[in-house]
Formats: structure tokens, sequence, C-alpha cells
């Protein structure tokens, strides 16, 4: 007999569960933390590789998460294995996760070409093996709880562990600086630490989400069906450019910042400061973040974060070189528009898949969240791509061997401030469009999971979808 989520009952999560099932995201966030932060760092400044040759590394790896995401989501709602259809992909990718992310901050010995191969090959290694992880585990997000608050009370619980993950990895490389003076050795160092303790989570997360993963039933869409019906979702496909827009602005700026502060400010010593004040002001601003979905709704709460963070990125884009303290309470004033870009389109999501669910009964969330998982990533690869083409045109300046910091050009230093300020701004600013006219409120998804539960207990009704499409 088949079993099926509980959509009868949307009972609250335990503290415990909301607590060990977010643990997940560890995996996730100390691995991309230092990939975000650091990884177009390390490839021109420690592997010494030129910008435009690091920008096309990464621009390649972004490709391949064109087939690997789907592919992988697509095929997820399709398993049927005694650890269910998600926490088998848990499995089966921990290990691979920890071991290649510990191999992309190697610098082997090797000319210019050979390390932009090496780093080409294994950059794609740790995306496939991130991609079968986490679309994994953010595929089981939607059956823990089906209520639409709850879900972002998970979720703010979820980018607690995400950030909090993420400034963890940020404080480890910071002080590890302290005690490992040659950057090739620390970075080593960072990478297989970091590794290892990434292969742990997905371990928990299969033991406490058991029950949710229950379902043997699989998807019987093909795989073009499965193409088409997911970009026919009028919801998804807003909140999917929405996410892509902001999460792009994020990884900008976190990518930005050490430059920032190395060569304009000129104070590369607290360069990783500014990165730890960001992300903590991030992890403090998760509370208050899901008390304005709640109280506002997901939407409008989205729309008043990210407007707060333009007004802050103005300021910072303003600022006189020697400003440093009004540079620290800029950095942490981007933490709420921060939390905001991370936290709601993640709650958001498991609504959309109701949205569908509600009109072909089926429930497919590993495509879903193959494709954000895939537009996180492209977002990551495109603003790396394009911060290094933009440095290479404002004729940056590769540190040698003997200068770790050289003096950067005036076109270099300018084209870091246009980055930070008008350049994250425009993306900012492409987000509102598409959550100012999203479809999904509180009150319809309501009204999305009155119809499910009705079409579960055989008195579906034939009346017309409540939701547009």
């Amino acid at each position: 007999m088949k079993s099926s989520p509980p959509l009868l009952h949307a009972e609250p999560l335990s503290l415990k569960t909301k607590l060990l099932f977010s643990t997940g995201d560890l995996s996730s966030s100390l691995t991309l933390a230092i990939q975000t932060f650091f990884q177009l760092y390390f490839l021109t400044d420690v592997a010494r590789l030129d910008p435009s040759t690091v920008g096309w590394i990464l621009g390649i790896t972004r490709m391949w998460d064109a087939v690997n995401d789907p592919l992988v989501g697509l095929i997820s709602d399709r398993i049927r294995s005694r650890l269910g259809r998600r926490r088998v992909l848990l499995a089966y990718g921990s290990i691979p996760l920890g071991v290649f992310f510990a191999l992309c901050w190697i610098v082997p010995p090797g000319s210019p070409w050979r390390l932009a191969i090496y780093y080409t090959l294994i950059i794609i290694a740790f995306d496939t093996a991130f991609t079968i992880v986490h679309v994994g585990f953010n595929a089981l997000t939607p059956s823990m709880t089906f209520d639409y608050d709850e879900r972002s009370s998970l979720n703010g619980f979820r980018m607690i562990f995400n950030m909090g993950g993420t400034l963890a990895a940020i404080i480890f490389a910071t002080l590890l600086a302290e005690f490992i003076a040659d950057e090739r050795t620390r970075f080593a160092v960072i990478g297989i630490t970091l590794g290892t303790l990434a292969m742990i989570p997905p371990w928990i997360v299969m033991r406490v989400a058991a029950e949710a993963d229950n379902s043997d039933e699989v998807s019987r869409m093909s795989l073009r069906e499965a193409l088409q019906t997911t970009w026919s979702n009028r919801a998804f496909v807003m909140l999917t450019l929405m996410y892509l827009a902001s999460w792009t602005a994020t990884c900008v700026i976190a990518a930005m910042l050490i430059y920032y502060a190395s060569y304009y400010l000129q104070v590369p010593d607290q360069a990783n400061y500014f990165v730890l004040v960001a992300q903590g002001s991030a992890v403090l601003s998760v509370p208050l973040v899901v008390a304005a979905a709640h109280r506002l709704d997901k939407p409008r709460a989205f729309l008043i974060g990210i407007g707060f963070w333009c007004a802050v990125l103005i300021a910072f884009f303003a600022l006189p070189r020697t400003a440093l303290s009004v540079a620290y309470l800029c950095a942490f004033l981007c933490g709420p528009g921060i939390a905001t870009a991370a936290v709601i389109p993640w709650s958001m999501l498991p609504d959309v898949i109701e949205n569908e669910q509600q009109h072909t009964s089926e429930r497919r969330e590993g495509a879903y969240y193959a494709f954000a998982a895939f537009f996180q990533k492209l977002g990551t690869g495109l603003a790396l791509w394009g911060i290094g083409q933009a440095l290479a045109l404002g004729g940056y300046v590769t540190p040698g061997p003997q200068e770790q910091f050289p003096q950067q050009p005036d076109s270099a230093l300018q084209t870091m401030r246009m980055i930070i300020g008008p350049g994250t701004i425009t993306l900012l600013l492409i987000s509102l469009p598409f959550a100012w006219r999203y479809p999904i409120t509180r009150d319809s998804h309501s009204r999305s999971i009155e119809q499910i539960r009705n079409h579960a207990s055989g008195s579906a009704g034939s009346g017309k979808p409540t939701v547009s499409r």
C-alpha cells in the first residue's frame, strides 16, 4: 500500500526536531561559505591565476549546473528505495562532498593552464556531490510541515544554522590566519577540516526525517512533462527570478568585501572582520525576518528587507576611504538584507510545490528544489564570473610571490566601488517587481491545502483552481 505525506495534519514541529533537521544546512553552509567568500580570492591571490582565467573556470563549472541540478532533482522524484526518495541521496553524497571540497583548496604543482584544468574538474566533482546532498536535504523540507507559518519558522531555524555555519567557517578561517601564515597551507587545512565536518550532518537528517520521507509514491511524469509542468507554474517562475537576483546580489557582497577592505579601505588585516560583522548581523536578523513574514506575509517582508538593504548599499558606495568606522556600521546594517534574501525565498518554495500539487496531484519536491539549487549556484557563478571579468577590465594587479597586497590602480579601486554599490543595488531592484506580483499568500495557500486534503480524502470537488498559474 502506498504511503503519502500526512496532509490532513499540520501539527507544530518540536524544538528538538527543528534543531536536528536544521543541522543539515551545515553541510552546505560550511562549504558554500568558504566557496562564496574566498574562492575568487583563493584562485587569484593564492593559486595566482589571472582573474579572467578564474572567471572562465567558474563560468564553465556553473554551466555544469545547467545539467546536474535539474537532472538530480527530476531523477530523485522517481527514486524508490528502502531509504526513501530523499535520504538515499544523503547517504551516497555525503562522503564525496567532503572529499572533493578538500581537494578544491589544495594548490598542486604545475603550470597555470594545468592548474586551470585541475580546478575546473575538481569544482565540477564537488558541485555534483553538493547537488546530490543539497537537493536531497532541501526536498525533505516541505514534508516536515504543511503549515504556512510553521514553514517560515522551520526555515528560520535552518537559516540560523546556515548563517551560523557560514559565520563559524569564516571565524575558523580568520583564527587560523593567526597560527598559519602561509596561505596555501592555511587553505588546505580549511578545506580538509570543513570537508570532514560537512560529511556528518546528512546522517543526522536521515534519522530525524525518516517519517517525513516515508512515501513510496514516485512521479508518473516523463522528464519532458516534468520540465514543462515545473516551468508552467507562474508562482515558481516569479520566485525563481526574485531569488536569482537577490541571491546573486548577496554573493557579490560576500565576494567583494575582502577586496573592498583590503584595497579600497587599505585594511587587509581587517578584511575578514568585515565579513564576520555582516554575517553575524545576518544571523541576529533571522528572528526579525521570520517575525516580519508572519506579521506582514512573506512577499511584503521581502520588499521591506530588500528596500532597506538598497539604502545601506548607497551609503556603502558613497563612503570615503578613511571612514573605517562607518564602513563597519554599513557592513552590520547589511545583515537584515542578507537574512531577508536567505530566509524568505526558501520559505516560499514549499508553498509553490503545493500550488502544483493542487493541479496535478503529484508532489515533486526534488524537481523544484533542484532548480532552486541550480539558480542558487548559478547566482554564485554569475557573481564570481562577473567580478572576475570586471576586475580584469579595471586593471586589477594579481599579487606576486613577494607582494601579497600590491598597489591597485584607481581604475581597479573604482571598479570595486561600482560593483559593491550600483551593481549590487541594480540586482536587488530587479528582484522587487517579482515579489510585488507574487501570487501566493497565506490565504491562497490555505485554499490550496484544503483542496489537496479534499482530494486525498476522496471528496475533492470539480471547481476551478483558486491559484493562478
